[in-house]
């Protein structure tokens, strides 16, 4: 039979090295830990803010146009409507002979998206803005721009703009200079 002896060295003469880390060795790491985390943390915000506010524009772009198919499909006026209600805004596709405080059901935006007043030019009534269809697709008021933004003006602004009578929509950002009329999302 063969016997194995547990060979330990002494505690005196074990080696530093597999104590584990000094004190000043984890501060070190934990400083140029923080010090990446306060460069990437602004970016990835702005990263998150410009994401939503681009989700955002999609998805009135998407309605404006589920809209203007309504319209052609069933043959008579349909409307895009956008309201701000408290913290956030919220969109509907109706009827246009409904009058919007009868539209029983109202999408929610992003709360941390919010409407650019000064570059939005869609018609409004009691605080509702619109864009009304005729029954074959057509613009039916004006054409317009609905703008974006976000909440906390960490994006640039993103628009849905109809540019033609024909009902055709692009989407838009934020410019440096602004277009012949005075707007800065085109």
């Amino acid at each position: 039979m063969i016997f194995f002896r547990n060979h330990r060295p002494a505690l005196g003469n074990r080696s530093r090295s597999n104590d584990g880390f000094t004190l000043l060795e984890v501060l070190f790491v934990l400083i140029i830990i923080a010090i990446l985390s306060a460069i990437a943390a602004p970016a990835w915000f702005r990263l998150s803010a410009n994401q939503q506010v681009t989700l955002a524009r999609n998805e009135l772009r998407q309605a404006i146009q589920q809209a203007q198919a309504n319209a052609m499909t069933q043959q008579s006026a349909w409307r895009f409507s956008l309201r701000q209600q408290a913290d956030h805004l919220e969109w509907a596709v109706h009827l246009n002979e409904q009058d919007w405080q009868d539209v029983p059901t109202w999408h929610p935006l992003d709360a941390n998206v919010t409407l650019d007043e000064l570059d939005t030019t869609l018609a409004q009534k009691e605080g509702v803005y619109y864009v009304w269809f005729g029954f074959k697709g057509e613009v039916k008021y004006r054409l317009s721009t609905v703008t974006l933004t976000s909440k906390y003006g960490l994006s640039p602004k993103h628009c849905v703009v109809i540019s033609t009578l024909l009902g055709y929509t692009r989407d838009g950002e934020e410019q440096l200079y602004p277009n012949d009329n005075g707007r800065y999302c085109y």
